[in-house]
């Protein structure tokens, strides 16, 4: 590929991935600013495409009883976050799992253990979100959805501008420590800004919240690289132009959001 092909390719991906983000915030937004059976069908959904991408990656033999039960156990998850029993739902799925345990006890099944494992962490987004917007109203999502996605962007550009050492090599090659420390930044910024304007949170309290959240966001993505280095693949599918898969995206926001839903959950009466 001759350097003008590059540059074309460069700036028709780039192009790709900022159509493709706008089409997604208007999508994510509009739902969350409408709340109720909306938003939750839409973080429902989500949650299922999430568990669809989680499949292909981690699947290594042909999809066979043990996966099937898995899979009706997350379904029964959903249904569960989205009439308002999470709990009850995640009691089934943790039984479902131990019993497949069990019964695996001894065989070489890696993949039925990741496929576990992701049925948890799959359904974060149907159970959390729902619980933050619908408890605690449409301004401390769009905190949440602010922090995660200014941490990306700002560890996104002060790791290419200022590079240095690299924040877990083994883990993903491209992440430094200056670009953690950006996005962290650019979090705790944010945060306090939209405290100012707002009046809904004093600094301090943002400053903290925001660092919580934007080292958790971190954390989500790291996860998410480790998996894909686990089982070799590059992105999690191809089903957002430009970004690869809804797992590559939303990675972070997942890790961020579970503790906030699960504050959210305690402090109800």
């Amino acid at each position: 590929m001759t350097a003008p092909q590059r540059t074309r390719f460069r700036e028709t991906e780039l192009g790709l991935r900022i159509a493709s983000a706008i089409v997604l915030l208007i999508v994510i937004l509009s739902a969350a600013w409408v709340g109720g059976w909306v938003f939750a069908l839409l973080c429902g959904a989500l949650s299922g495409v999430l568990f669809y991408e989680w499949l292909a990656m981690v699947s290594r033999t042909p999809f066979d009883m043990p996966e099937a039960v898995l899979t009706l156990g997350f379904a029964f998850l959903l249904l569960m976050c989205l009439i308002g029993y999470p709990l009850t739902g995640l009691i089934v799925m943790l039984v479902v799992g131990f019993i497949i345990e069990w019964l695996t006890d001894g065989i070489e099944r890696e993949d039925v253990r990741w496929i576990g494992l992701g049925a948890l962490y799959c359904a974060i987004p149907a159970f959390a979100l729902p619980i933050i917007r619908d408890n605690s109203g449409f301004g401390l999502l769009l905190l949440l959805f602010l922090i995660v996605w200014v941490t990306d962007i700002g560890a996104y550009f002060a790791g290419r501008h200022f590079g240095g050492p690299k924040l877990m090599p083994a883990i993903s090659p491209k992440k430094t420590w200056s670009g953690a420390i950006g996005g962290l930044v650019c979090a705790v910024a944010v945060a306090l800004i939209f405290g100012a304007l707002s009046g809904s949170i004093s600094p301090w309290p943002a400053a903290l919240f925001a660092a919580f959240l934007s080292i958790a966001s971190q954390i989500g993505d790291l996860f998410e690289s480790w998996v894909k280095r686990r089982v070799n693949v590059k992105d999690s599918s191809g089903l957002i132009p430009g970004h690869g898969g809804f797992l590559d995206r939303v990675d972070g926001l997942s890790v961020a959001a579970l503790p906030v839903g699960i504050l959210v959950l305690l402090s109800l009466p």
